[in-house]
Protein backbone atom coordinates (compact mmCIF):
# COMPACT_ATOMS: atom_id res chain seq x y z
CA UNK A 1 0.00 0.00 0.00
CA UNK A 2 2.74 2.45 0.95
CA UNK A 3 4.55 1.91 -2.35
CA UNK A 4 1.29 2.18 -4.29
CA UNK A 5 2.28 -0.92 -6.17
CA UNK A 6 0.41 -4.09 -7.23
CA UNK A 7 2.49 -7.19 -7.88
CA UNK A 8 1.24 -9.82 -10.31
CA UNK A 9 2.31 -13.22 -9.00
CA UNK A 10 1.65 -15.51 -11.94
CA UNK A 11 2.03 -19.27 -11.47
CA UNK A 12 1.69 -19.90 -15.20
CA UNK A 13 3.26 -16.94 -17.01
CA UNK A 14 2.98 -16.64 -20.75
CA UNK A 15 3.41 -13.85 -23.26
CA UNK A 16 -0.02 -14.40 -24.80
CA UNK A 17 -1.71 -13.73 -21.42
CA UNK A 18 0.35 -10.77 -20.17
CA UNK A 19 -1.78 -7.99 -21.64
CA UNK A 20 -5.06 -9.50 -20.48
CA UNK A 21 -3.69 -10.04 -16.97
CA UNK A 22 -2.62 -6.40 -16.72
CA UNK A 23 -6.07 -5.33 -17.97
CA UNK A 24 -7.75 -7.57 -15.41
CA UNK A 25 -5.56 -6.11 -12.63
CA UNK A 26 -6.54 -2.59 -13.73
CA UNK A 27 -10.25 -3.54 -13.64
CA UNK A 28 -9.85 -5.05 -10.17
CA UNK A 29 -8.20 -1.85 -8.93
CA UNK A 30 -11.13 0.20 -10.27
CA UNK A 31 -13.58 -2.15 -8.55
CA UNK A 32 -11.67 -1.71 -5.27
CA UNK A 33 -11.98 2.07 -5.68
CA UNK A 34 -15.73 1.67 -6.08
CA UNK A 35 -16.20 -0.79 -3.22
CA UNK A 36 -14.05 1.15 -0.74
CA UNK A 37 -14.94 4.69 -1.85
CA UNK A 38 -16.26 5.69 1.60
CA UNK A 39 -13.18 4.32 3.41
CA UNK A 40 -10.85 5.97 0.89
CA UNK A 41 -12.45 9.37 1.48
CA UNK A 42 -12.16 8.90 5.27
CA UNK A 43 -8.60 7.61 5.47
CA UNK A 44 -6.63 8.89 2.46
CA UNK A 45 -5.76 12.17 0.79
CA UNK A 46 -8.07 13.60 -1.84
CA UNK A 47 -7.57 11.91 -5.20
CA UNK A 48 -6.08 8.73 -3.73
CA UNK A 49 -7.09 5.68 -5.82
CA UNK A 50 -6.17 2.03 -6.14
CA UNK A 51 -6.44 2.55 -9.92
CA UNK A 52 -3.36 4.80 -9.74
CA UNK A 53 -1.16 2.01 -8.34
CA UNK A 54 1.72 0.83 -10.48
CA UNK A 55 1.18 -2.76 -11.72
CA UNK A 56 4.35 -4.83 -11.92
CA UNK A 57 5.06 -8.46 -12.67
CA UNK A 58 7.22 -10.38 -10.21
CA UNK A 59 9.19 -13.60 -10.60
CA UNK A 60 8.65 -14.56 -6.95
CA UNK A 61 5.72 -16.87 -7.66
CA UNK A 62 6.10 -20.62 -7.78
CA UNK A 63 5.60 -22.13 -11.20
CA UNK A 64 2.99 -24.80 -11.71
CA UNK A 65 3.92 -27.72 -13.89
CA UNK A 66 0.73 -27.95 -15.95
CA UNK A 67 -2.05 -25.78 -17.31
CA UNK A 68 -5.02 -27.29 -15.51
CA UNK A 69 -4.36 -27.15 -11.76
CA UNK A 70 -4.38 -23.36 -11.38
CA UNK A 71 -7.04 -23.15 -8.66
CA UNK A 72 -5.70 -25.99 -6.51
CA UNK A 73 -2.12 -24.81 -7.08
CA UNK A 74 -2.86 -21.25 -5.93
CA UNK A 75 -4.90 -22.44 -2.91
CA UNK A 76 -1.99 -24.65 -1.88
CA UNK A 77 0.51 -21.88 -2.41
CA UNK A 78 -1.54 -19.36 -0.41
CA UNK A 79 -1.69 -21.80 2.51
CA UNK A 80 2.09 -22.10 2.30
CA UNK A 81 2.90 -18.43 1.60
CA UNK A 82 4.73 -17.93 4.90
CA UNK A 83 7.23 -20.68 4.10
CA UNK A 84 10.59 -19.91 2.57
CA UNK A 85 10.17 -22.45 -0.21
CA UNK A 86 8.99 -19.94 -2.84
CA UNK A 87 10.18 -20.92 -6.26
CA UNK A 88 10.17 -24.66 -5.60
CA UNK A 89 8.11 -27.05 -7.66
CA UNK A 90 7.24 -29.51 -4.93
CA UNK A 91 3.52 -29.20 -5.73
CA UNK A 92 1.95 -32.59 -6.40
CA UNK A 93 -1.29 -31.91 -8.25
CA UNK A 94 -3.00 -35.28 -7.64
CA UNK A 95 -2.42 -35.40 -3.90
CA UNK A 96 -3.23 -31.69 -3.52
CA UNK A 97 -6.57 -32.14 -5.30
CA UNK A 98 -7.44 -34.92 -2.85
CA UNK A 99 -6.23 -32.90 0.17
CA UNK A 100 -8.24 -29.80 -0.80
CA UNK A 101 -11.33 -31.87 -1.66
CA UNK A 102 -11.18 -33.67 1.70
CA UNK A 103 -10.67 -30.44 3.63
CA UNK A 104 -13.74 -28.95 1.91
CA UNK A 105 -15.71 -32.14 2.44
CA UNK A 106 -14.89 -32.40 6.15
CA UNK A 107 -15.44 -28.71 6.84
CA UNK A 108 -18.05 -28.26 9.62
CA UNK A 109 -19.93 -25.79 7.39
CA UNK A 110 -20.47 -28.45 4.72
CA UNK A 111 -24.25 -28.91 4.84
CA UNK A 112 -24.10 -32.03 2.64
CA UNK A 113 -21.50 -33.96 4.65
CA UNK A 114 -24.05 -36.45 5.99
CA UNK A 115 -25.36 -37.08 2.47
CA UNK A 116 -21.83 -37.59 1.11
CA UNK A 117 -20.97 -40.02 3.91
CA UNK A 118 -24.12 -42.04 3.22
CA UNK A 119 -23.33 -42.11 -0.48
CA UNK A 120 -19.74 -43.23 0.21
CA UNK A 121 -21.04 -45.98 2.50
CA UNK A 122 -23.33 -47.21 -0.32
CA UNK A 123 -20.39 -47.29 -2.74
CA UNK A 124 -18.29 -49.31 -0.26
CA UNK A 125 -21.22 -51.70 0.30
CA UNK A 126 -21.62 -52.17 -3.47
CA UNK A 127 -17.88 -52.80 -3.89
CA UNK A 128 -17.90 -55.33 -1.06
CA UNK A 129 -20.94 -57.08 -2.57
CA UNK A 130 -19.15 -57.28 -5.92
CA UNK A 131 -16.02 -58.60 -4.25
CA UNK A 132 -18.05 -61.22 -2.36
CA UNK A 133 -19.69 -62.36 -5.60
CA UNK A 134 -16.57 -62.44 -7.76
CA UNK A 135 -13.85 -63.11 -5.20
CA UNK A 136 -10.46 -61.43 -5.29
CA UNK A 137 -10.20 -61.91 -9.05
CA UNK A 138 -9.85 -58.18 -9.62
CA UNK A 139 -6.19 -57.66 -8.56
CA UNK A 140 -5.96 -54.09 -9.90
CA UNK A 141 -8.96 -52.99 -7.84
CA UNK A 142 -7.96 -51.20 -4.58
CA UNK A 143 -10.58 -52.99 -2.47
CA UNK A 144 -9.48 -56.37 -3.81
CA UNK A 145 -6.01 -55.80 -2.39
CA UNK A 146 -7.28 -55.91 1.18
CA UNK A 147 -10.47 -57.95 1.34
CA UNK A 148 -12.70 -57.09 4.27
CA UNK A 149 -16.15 -57.90 5.53
CA UNK A 150 -19.05 -55.44 5.74
CA UNK A 151 -18.65 -55.19 9.50
CA UNK A 152 -14.98 -54.20 9.05
CA UNK A 153 -15.92 -51.51 6.51
CA UNK A 154 -18.44 -49.89 8.85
Amino acid sequence: MGDKKVELWDSLPGAKYNASRYQLAERIMKVLDYIYKDEIVKHFDKGWQFAKFNIVRTDKARRQLNGFDCGIFVMNWLEDIECTSHGSNKFQHASERVRVALSLLKNPKNKRLKEVRESARRVVDEELDMLAQHGPSIPHHPIARKPMTRSQAK
